[in-house]
């Protein structure tokens, strides 16, 4: 690593493309930071939405949350609508729906409308909000959408998924349809309709996205992800299921997919691709692919492993997002469980799960990096015994109105059982993202020991070659980070030769830096430069 110098060095660290005085590389994209300028961790802890009071319900849980923004309200914008399903709270599993006027920033302390199944007696759970955003038969632009699946949890005989309806901006709901049902089946694990999603196509028909393991004892498909159709708002929809995702393999496992229009008029899904007889922490990877209309998606393709440039994959229960900001394509942000490596059936799980997004400024196309999540997941979910599953299962991104800042819920632990709260954070697309290279001419670039976001790691040089520890994003507070987080002056210290290292952002002033002359980087604090003892150049080499 480059130590710290009082004079500024010809072997400065460059950023090449930003310009004479900027130091982080090349790239056109913005990349994200959270809203807290000071924030006491990798990932800040979230505000609490709503927690279950244990006890008044020993059992309570909130899991699986939605979050939309309405753009037909009249409020510019900045209302949002947030759900969830709420479990074991003296009764059938409901959808409160608790509203924001200032962008997700405070929330009301009561939900203003609860949905519960239209079946007496019935739970429903998995739920989904869309707001129309045109008019079309049967619809009105600015008209709400919620679903779930109903039923009796445990008795996998019937179940449905209902679609509900509200025409005063979610203060009121009306059943509406059911999208499809099943009935008199086996009381068996193994044939459930699940994780609904709706889309208005551009032929200006409704679809609604499920996950279908009706097909599991076909001999070419465990479950399979498809749509119904709709040409009058969702008053009836068609009888027969359009596959999506639906591959040969019968041990093959799609589904939670989430569809997003993207800018230049096709449409992405991001969905997981876990296999059955595999242990569930060592599959479910998240793929994405694109349709040109919404309703075509090749279901024998499963499109482009989600992945980094070193390989990193997201596990488990994906929700993708796009957001005009961060460049010329805008950016796909992309949530999931687990950040994992190695191949399905042998996965290791990474020490920054739960505190980083994944994100894209090329529609999908290609690597992805790894940025900070506004809120901490931390145990992460998962599915051995005794693990809690609930904890990120599903969390959902919502751009806010200025294109550049955006909405995250995730269930986070409450300690006992598989029983969850919801919490939320705002994060906003911050300056660029690149390499930071140096001493000129020798191929080097700053890079994080073991290339693993572990606090204390040295930051050293060594060859550039792309892995997310030489991914720096320059951010608006002055802070420079990889991993979430922030290139820091061991012990806060200002004397020259003071190493630098990773460390979790604290907001002191041994973790700012700005631009110096002879493209330097300079930490006000100090009034020293980023810099390479003696001016080495070997791989190793700590600054």
């Amino acid at each position: 690593m480059p130590s710290l110098r009082t004079t500024v060095r010809t072997r400065s660290f460059r950023a090449r493309g930003l310009g004479a005085a900027a130091v982080l590389v090349a790239a056109v994209a913005l990349w994200v930071v959270t809203v807290p300028a000071s924030p006491s961790a990798a990932a800040p802890p979230g505000s609490v939405l709503y927690s279950p009071n244990l006890g008044t319900y020993p059992q309570g849980d909130a899991s699986y949350p939605r979050v939309i923004r309405l753009d037909h309200d009249g409020n510019g914008g900045n209302t949002m609508l947030a759900t969830f399903a709420r479990r074991h709270h003296g009764g059938p599993t409901t959808l409160p729906i608790y509203r924001s006027t200032d962008g997700g920033q405070t929330w009301s302390a009561s939900p203003i409308a609860t949905i519960s199944s239209s079946t007496p007696g019935w739970s429903i759970e998995a739920p989904v909000l869309y707001e129309v955003p045109r008019s079309v038969p049967g619809l009105a632009a600015g008209d709400l959408l919620a679903a779930g699946t109903a039923w009796v949890p445990g008795d996998y005989t019937a179940q449905k998924i209902e679609v509900f309806k509200s025409t005063d901006h979610g203060f009121t709901w009306q059943y509406l349809s059911t999208c499809t049902e099943t009935s008199g089946l086996p009381n068996t694990w193994g044939h459930g309709i699940w994780e609904p999603w709706f889309l208005l196509a551009p032929n200006d028909t409704l679809a609604c996205f499920i996950s279908d393991e009706r097909p599991a004892n076909t001999p070419t498909n465990n479950q399979i992800i498809g749509h119904y159709t709709s040409t009058d708002g969702g008053v009836t929809w068609s009888a027969a299921l359009t596959p999506d995702v639906a591959l040969a393999d019968p041990l093959a496992r799609p589904g939670m997919s989430i569809v997003v229009p993207l800018p230049n008029g096709t449409f992405l899904m991001a969905y997981e691709l876990c296999r059955d007889a595999t242990d569930p922490d060592h599959a479910c990877e998240v793929y994405v692919k694109t349709s040109p209309d919404g309703l075509s998606w090749n279901p024998g393709s499963l499109g482009t492993l989600v992945q980094t440039t070193d390989s990193r994959e997201l596990l488990h229960t994906p929700y993708v997002a796009w957001l005009p900001g961060g460049g010329p394509n805008g950016t796909l942000l992309l949530s999931g469980q687990r950040v994992v490596a190695g191949p399905t059936g042998s996965k290791t799980v990474n020490a920054e799960s739960g505190s980083v997004l994944f994100a894209n400024t090329n529609l999908g196309v290609g690597p992805w990096h790894e940025i900070e999540a506004p809120v901490n997941i931390n145990p992460t979910g998962g599915y051995a015994p005794g693990v809690p599953s609930c904890p990120g299962y599903s969390s959902p991104i919502v751009p806010r109105a200025d294109g550049t800042s955006f909405l995250y819920l995730a269930g986070t632990w409450l300690g006992t059982g598989n029983q969850c709260e919801v919490r939320y954070g705002i994060g906003t697309l911050g300056g660029p993202v690149g390499q930071i290279t140096g001493p000129a001419g020798h191929g080097k670039c700053v890079d994080v020991d073991t290339n693993t976001p572990v606090s204390g790691n040295k930051v050293h040089l060594w060859t550039c070659n792309g892995v997310p520890g030489q991914q720096w994003t320059m951010h608006v507070d002055g802070t420079i980070r990889a991993f979430g987080k922030c290139l820091d002056i061991v012990g806060n210290g200002t004397a020259n030769g003071t190493k630098v290292q990773l460390w979790d952002c604290t907001g002191v002033g041994g973790q700012q830096w700005q631009p110096g002359p002879n493209n330097s980087l300079v930490n006000p604090q100090s009034g020293r430069c980023l810099d390479s003892p003696g001016g080495a150049t070997a791989d190793w080499t700590w600054l």
